[in-house]
């Protein structure tokens, strides 16, 4: 079920949805909630607030469902009391005040072996990380998450591991892993540059040979260096 608000009703329940959470961006809202960021604009636009998000808000938060909807009475629960119990963590454990951000995974793939021809730049989903975090390691602007297919970079990252990729990180130093283009096809590789304008693309699978290229004349507007690779992940 769908509230349908008026424009300044909407927007209103969203940044009450965002203040009770303890949160100051739509997409940090989105990352609470498990959904896109695209999710929240399009509730905006359309003036559709999903129950569901208030319902989830409501119960993790310890709020008001009166307050979050209509903005009437206070935001605590009314029906806790001072006498109700309170939600315990583990000993030692802190519950810190995330700042989320929210990388897309592109339908792009990074190939551990010959070549992906899948370069499509469509956003399949949003992972959120710790923008401290990101920030450390580069740019979140510039960041993207791309799925690896193929086993030339085992042990290191297997078929099916997913790479966050900075693409503001360009720069090659030796023995760092890069997605990188060659003609219409991705690698995600081990880069190294080599003299007379010649670079290594080198698997971390000994079974695979390394793939020179030569920089020189029409192979110079072929290769590209997409970004750095900065971390990775399985599932198990």
């Amino acid at each position: 079920m769908n509230t349908t608000p008026s424009d300044s009703d909407s927007n209103a329940i969203l940044d009450r949805l965002l203040s009770g959470a303890g949160l100051h961006r739509d997409a940090q809202l989105a990352a609470f909630l498990g959904v896109s960021p695209q999710a929240v604009s399009q509730a905006r636009r359309k003036r559709k607030i999903p129950e569901g998000w208030v319902v989830k808000v409501a119960r993790e938060c310890n709020l008001s469902m009166d307050w979050l909807m209509f903005g009437r009475g206070s935001a605590d629960d009314p029906s806790r009391t001072a006498a109700s119990p309170q939600p315990s963590t583990p000993s030692g454990a802190a519950v810190p005040d995330l700042d989320l951000l929210c990388i897309p995974l592109v339908a792009a793939s990074l190939s551990a072996g010959v070549g992906s021809l899948q370069t499509d730049g469509e956003v399949l989903d949003y992972f959120a990380f710790r923008s401290e975090w990101l920030c450390r390691k580069g740019n979140p602007d510039k960041m993207i998450l791309m799925k690896v297919y193929g086993d030339s970079m085992e042990p290191e990252i297997r078929h099916g591991d997913m790479a966050l990729i900075d693409q503001s990180k360009q720069q090659i130093f030796p023995h760092t892993i890069y997605a990188v283009g060659v003609n219409e096809e991705i690698y995600i590789k081990q880069i190294e540059t080599l003299p007379g304008h010649r670079m290594l693309l080198r698997s971390l699978n000994k079974r695979y040979d390394p793939i020179e290229v030569d920089l020189r004349g029409d192979m110079a507007e072929s290769v590209r260096i997409i970004g750095k690779v900065i971390w990775w992940c399985r599932e198990v």
